[in-house]
């Protein structure tokens, strides 16, 4: 066995030095063969025995090497030779792949030769060099460190280490160097290099300076203009027609941006064509320096939350980096050359990115050239926007950015093109819309209407392929699908948003001398094209949706100008009422049930909805049988699904308000219990927006498991304009008490209104609908409600108007004839107030006030009439005292605190919310407050102190004589924000309660030391100049009144306290009023045991502090004596007082007596 084993390694050891015969006379081939052909024999012999070397060794083998043979018992000295020497063959196979450049299989043999042997130094060495030769430095030096701490004295790792740490620091200094700005746009310019790398250069270098805000460093190193003289170099190239627009890069050679030629050549070839791929990355790049990012901001989270409606309509705010940046680029591009260029592309021919298929004729940097036109134009259409936007005040009058905005909504083949065309537009049309009136009203020019004609048909081609996704639905996957119609709905979105803000500009009245447009004639020249027949049934589908979304954009941006042209177009109302019941080209085309005729129905019903916000309009509608109309549409549920059912049935319930004729028509065609109580279930069966029929399984499904399924916002907003337009009838009031149904439904409705709540999802205009309705279910017909004001408004009718001449004013008006009075908007009858008590009761029981906080305090904060709802739902709840600790509970006071913060624009409903919050504080222990509302509730009913009616006066005093009672930090609150002086403005009143209540808030504030220190000073002061302070003369006087005994026992019983501080007990007995303190004492009767104590523990706090000194003997002896004299009716601590007092009188009288009698012996 012993003579086999000799004779294998003698075989494979011959092998070996074949193998080095041939590498020395650099045959390296052959070499390479000899050693593959000794591997295998050493694989061989290893793989009899795999025990034997472990895991390690076995994982390094081949897949050749891994044939499973015969087992033979051979030594494990044996075995550890034949490992140790496949690891030297591996090692110098490695050289001689290393000699002929393939250092990848050099690398894989090096690393099969350190599992063989760990313990083998030139494995690492050669591995180092194939990993240098690669480049991967950093695994080269550990090789290298790995192979010195084997063999410290290794000379050839020590000098390679070395040279490969200076090749990395080289490498690092090169890489730093090329990340300079100036180098980065150095290569994005050099036309030597290829087109990749100069895009990557130029958005590489893009990103640096927005994230640095480097853009004014940008403009003065001339980086900007660099760039822009070389797109104007391009532009003028083309115009002139020496230059090759946009060549191909097969003439392009492959170079570094270090060779020296080639930067040479780059500077000097001014007249170089760019290539598309890289203008459009220079176009991006100057985008970069001139658009405001919002990330510019620092604090963008905060100012993201205010929503008020100054901060929406205040001058644009623009950094100044980039406002000079726009400055710079606009002496070097004007509009017109923007237009020039951007014809030239387009004329050359852009697409999506989603076009053909790249070949090697029209690819360019990874992408077809006309996507980088596209790209080219979407840069430069937005960089375009941003220069304008600095003449923002007179952009009507650019006809070259008027013309290459139109032009780019002419886009059809890139939607990018597209949408950078509104976006461009958008910018400067809101940047003047911020304006305001500081600067000439925007005039209707030529390119306006384009733009508007052209807006309205990117609306009607982004409408054409969304009401045709049944027909591609089995054409495309489901994401791409997906990602296609967002697509088209963000375009089709954003357009929309164009349109109203240029209409808005265009209808606005604050025009000076100059004539206002004709918007008549606009409107009728942008909507006549859609309402127009049309030959193909199914184009006029589409065509009719487009008319009716743009009339109601319309309605949205001017609702005067809407108004008039639908009273004008008598026909049309009737027109809109077939479309809303499905009736308008759906039969000939066969579109019902399609998604277009669904498109159709909802454009309808939105632009009804909003004419029946004038009486004119919905009796037109009333006229040609809308409630038959819409009542059979929404009975139809299986070709409805439940957003267009909510939509319909909202629809009915508006009409209901008409008046009585009306709403009886409208409860005989419906069922609204039905209705409202299928569209609940069906929310929240269903998930997403509820605008499509969820099929049966899934709803069964859901309803098992009990989930919690997500609203869609507009589903609920439509059951929730029902809701607020029900919500106004008495009848269906007195069914919510009666009715099975009624608690369900209002239970089921406050139970989504919470979830969308704390998630935040829901809109201001939702949440006002839905506490607005609460309020009008608590409402009853002798709540009277006024119209509201607002503080400041200018141009109102009722700004200067108070409360008794608004009283006034309606009494007149109830005595007019009635063919005087203005015609109704409405006609409702809320219910008697028994009604309202009952539903105030139901509404309580169902945690209304947990609803009603829950939208209140969510994120983002509700707008104003929200918080004036919610006020008047308070309110309401809260006349009822056994409502108050219910509604404390489930969260009514913060309700209140942040209703009231944000009404100081609506004095009325802020009232409101503070008299709820003075009447919860009266009647609720101010100890299950927490910390925040007791301090935040000082400042909020203060007010009420200084308020014209009484009972409000009355109810504040109260609710903050309360709160002065929980804590020293309350008191202070109270007493540095003014309510001292509140409540003394209370005093001087010929009301007895509002005095008394005035007294007793001051007795709670004198418990604070602070309050007694201050009052004690300016005794102190007033004193020195023999002065008396007003406020103490009062509390002296008050403490006589006995007429009025709340105000006689506050009186002394905040002097009992104020003269726990000694300052104040040394200078009272002065003033002339004190023996009033005395003579309460005498004619309090024994039954008056609040008032005697009281009275007791002043006289009690003066002598203790003239007991110390002889300047007040004589008024210490005269309270000794007013305590002698009643001590007949003390008792309990009145008793114990006067007896310490008496006591100690008689004891120093003792003491003087045994003084002053000689001594007998």
């Amino acid at each position: 066995m012993e003579d086999l084993s000799n004779a294998m390694l003698a075989r494979l050891q011959a092998l070996k030095e074949e193998g080095n015969a041939e590498f020395k006379r650099g045959k390296f081939e052959s070499a390479i063969e000899a050693y593959s052909r000794c591997l295998d024999d050493a694989s061989d012999t290893l793989d009899k025995e795999p025990d034997v070397l472990g895991g390690a060794c076995a994982a390094s083998l081949s897949s050749s090497d891994s044939q499973v043979a015969e087992p033979r018992k051979e030594s494990p000295a044996i075995l550890k030779r034949v490992a140790e020497l496949k690891a030297q063959i591996l090692c110098n196979r490695a050289l001689c792949y290393q000699r002929t450049k393939q250092f990848a299989a050099a690398e894989a043999d090096c690393t099969r030769a350190i599992a063989l042997h760990p313990a083998y130094v030139k494995s690492y060495y050669r591995r180092a060099v194939a990993l240098d030769a690669q480049g991967r430095r950093k695994e080269c030096v550990e090789d290298l460190q790995t192979c010195l701490r084997l063999q410290p004295g290794n000379k050839e790792a020590q000098e390679m280490l070395a040279g490969v740490r200076d090749k990395v620091m080289k490498e690092e200094e090169t890489r730093v160097e090329e990340q300079l700005p100036e180098n980065l746009l150095t290569a994005g310019l050099n036309d030597v290099l290829t087109a990749s790398k100069r895009v990557a250069s130029l958005r590489q270098l893009g990103a640096f300076v927005q994230e640095r805000k480097l853009r004014r460093q940008f403009l003065r190193d001339g980086g900007l203009r660099r760039v822009a003289v070389a797109l104007k170099s391009q532009m003028d190239s083309e115009l002139e027609g020496n230059g090759q627009p946009h060549r191909s890069l097969e003439s392009l050679p492959e170079t570094t941006a270090s060779d020296p030629v080639a930067s040479e050549e780059s500077k000097s070839s001014a007249d170089a064509v760019l290539p598309v791929s890289v203008e459009a990355a220079c176009w991006e790049l100057l985008l970069s320096v001139v658009q405001q990012h919002q990330a510019d901001d620092e604090d963008d989270a905060n100012k993201a939350l205010q929503t008020s409606v100054e901060a929406v309509n205040a001058p644009l705010q623009v950094d100044a980096p980039v406002l000079e940046c726009r400055q710079a680029l606009s002496f070097l591009w004007t509009p017109n050359d923007f237009l020039v260029r951007l014809r030239q592309l387009l004329r050359a021919g852009v697409a999506r990115s989603d076009g053909l298929a790249a070949t090697a004729a029209n690819e360019e940097a990874g992408k077809l050239r006309t996507v980088w036109r596209g790209e080219a134009c979407d840069r430069l259409l937005r960089t375009m926007g941003c220069v304008v936007q600095l003449q923002a005040a007179q952009f009507d009058e650019d006809a070259s950015f008027l013309e290459a905005c139109a032009a780019g909504l002419e886009c059809i083949d890139s939607r990018e093109v597209q949408r950078a065309a509104v976006a461009a537009l958008v910018g400067v049309a809101d940047a003047r819309r911020r304006l305001g009136g500081r600067v000439a009203a925007v005039r209707l020019r030529h390119g306006l209407e384009k733009c508007l004609e052209d807006a309205l048909q990117v609306v009607s081609d982004a409408e054409h392929e969304l009401a045709g996704e049944d027909a591609r639905s089995q054409l495309a996957t489901a994401s791409k699908k997906s990602d296609r119609l967002e697509a088209v709905s963000r375009l089709q979105g954003q357009t929309e948003y164009l349109i109203i803000t240029l209409i808005a500009l265009l209808a606005d009245k604050d025009r000076g001398k100059e004539e206002p447009p004709d918007m008549s004639r606009l409107v009728d020249q942008l909507l006549s094209p859609y309402f127009r027949p049309c030959a193909d049934p199914e184009e006029s589908v589409v065509t009719l949706t487009v008319g009716l979304k743009a009339l109601r954009l319309i309605l949205t941006a001017a609702r005067e100008v809407a108004r008039a042209y639908l009273i004008s177009a008598s026909s049309i109302l009737p027109y809109l009422l077939a479309a809303a019941a499905g009736g308008v080209g759906t039969a000939q085309s066969g579109a019902a049930g399609t998604a277009a005729h669904r498109r159709q129905q909802e454009a309808a019903l939105e632009v009804l909805l909003a004419c029946m916000d004038f009486p004119e309009l919905r009796a037109t509608l009333l006229e040609a049988n809308a409630v038959p109309v819409f009542a059979k549409v929404c009975s139809e549920s299986a070709n409805v699904g439940c957003w267009m059912r909510a939509r319909l049935a909202a629809a009915l319930a508006r009409l209901s308000v008409h008046d009585e004729d009306v709403r009886i028509q409208v409860f005989d065609s419906i069922d609204f219990y039905d209705v409202l109580d299928v569209l609940v279930s069906e929310i929240r069966a269903a998930g997403g927006d509820g605008r499509q029929v969820a099929e049966p399984s899934t709803e069964a499904k859901n309803a098992q498991k009990g989930q919690p399924m997500a609203v869609g916002e507009e589903t609920f907003r439509s059951l929730l304009e029902i809701f607020f337009f029900l919500s106004l009838h008495g009848d269906f009031k007195a069914r919510l008490v009666t009715g099975k149904k009624g608690a369900r439904v209002l239970r089921t409705l406050l139970q989504v209104a919470n979830g969308a709540g704390k998630k935040g999802a829901s809109s201001s205009l939702t949440r006002y609908l839905l506490l607005q309705s609460l309020c009008n279910i608590m409402r009853s017909r002798e709540d009277r409600q006024r119209q509201r004001r607002r503080k400041g408004e200018v141009g109102s009718p009722l700004a200067d108007v108070d409360d008794e001449q608004l009283q006034q004013l309606e009494e007149l008006f109830k005595k007019l004839p009635e063919g005087a009075k203005p015609a109704a908007n409405g006609e409702v009858d809320l219910g008697d107030k028994a009604l309202a008590t009952q539903l105030r009761d139901m509404l309580l029981d169902l945690n209304v006030v947990h609803a009603i906080a829950v939208n209140v305090c969510a994120t983002p904060p509700p707008s104003s009439n929200v918080l004036c709802a919610a006020a008047q739902a308070l309110k309401f709840l809260c006349e009822d005292s056994r409502h108050r600790g219910r509604a404390v509970q489930e969260g009514g006071i913060r309700t209140l605190l942040v209703a009231a913060s944000g009404l100081e624009e609506f004095p009325d409903d802020q009232r409101n919310a503070r008299q709820a919050a003075a009447q919860l504080c009266i009647t609720t222990n101010p100890a299950l407050f927490s910390y925040r509302e007791s301090l935040d509730l000082v400042p909020c009913l203060a007010p009420l102190l200084k308020d014209r009616h009484e009972l409000l006066q009355y109810e504040g005093a109260l609710a903050l004589t309360n709160l002065c009672a929980l804590s020293e930090e309350v008191r202070m609150r109270a007493w540095l924000g003014g309510v001292w002086e509140g409540f003394e403005d209370l005093m001087f009143g010929e009301n007895e309660l509002l005095r008394a209540a005035g007294l007793e808030g001051w007795c709670n504030l004198s418990a604070s030391p602070t309050v007694q220190t201050e009052i004690g000073k300016k005794m102190e002061r007033f004193a020195a100049e023999k002065q008396e302070v007003q406020d103490v003369k009062l509390l002296l006087a008050f403490t006589r009144e006995t007429n009025n005994p709340r105000a006689q026992s506050a009186a002394v019983a905040a002097l009992a306290m104020l003269l726990a501080n000694e300052k104040v007990a040394r200078c009272l007995p002065a003033y002339s009023l004190f023996g009033n303190l005395a003579l309460s004492l005498e004619e309090a009767k024994a039954e008056q045991e609040a008032l005697i104590v009281r009275c007791v523990s002043a006289l009690y706090n003066v002598w203790i502090e003239l007991s110390s000194s002889e300047a007040g003997t004589e008024t210490r002896m005269q309270i000794v004596k007013t305590l002698q004299r009643n001590q007949q009716k003390l008792t309990g601590d009145a008793q114990h007082l006067a007896k310490e007092v008496l006591t100690a009188e008689l004891s120093q009288t003792n003491t003087h007596t045994k003084e002053s009698t000689p001594d007998s012996s």
